[in-house]
């Protein structure tokens, strides 16, 4: 049996339209985006928002298929932990480790479509 082979470029491709499609997703419903793909030492968030005075660390996975499980499986605790570290470190650097934060997970499976997200919120 053959195994369908992704383009390093297709995946990449597809997870910045996941990442879109998320921010997309929640402008809609009120939140302002702050920061997109925010790295730092120990890893990186996706997408930074901010709802009322609540700062959101929004982590996308996106899955075409469930041959390796959904997307909200694929969050390992080292991963949440990665997330949160990494949140607590952008909060400090903009001086806003006093602030209201949380983490939220935008998974999406299958069609890269609104109709396909499933929303996390504080993880």
């Amino acid at each position: 049996m053959l195994k369908k082979v992704i383009s390093p470029r297709k995946k990449s491709s597809d997870g910045e339209k996941a990442e879109r499609l998320a921010e997309q997703f929640l402008v809609s419903q009120g939140y302002v985006a702050i920061a997109r793909n925010f790295h730092s030492r120990v890893g990186e968030v996706d997408l930074i928002m901010q709802h009322r005075s609540t700062y959101v660390f929004v982590e996308v996975r996106y899955r075409a298929n469930a041959t390796r499980g959904s997307a909200s499986e694929s969050i390992t605790a080292a991963k949440y932990r990665r997330i949160l570290k990494t949140a607590e470190y952008w909060l400090m650097k903009n001086n806003l480790q006093h602030s209201q934060y949380q983490i939220d997970v935008i998974a999406i499976d299958g069609l890269l479509d609104l109709h396909h997200i499933d929303w996390l919120q504080a993880v």
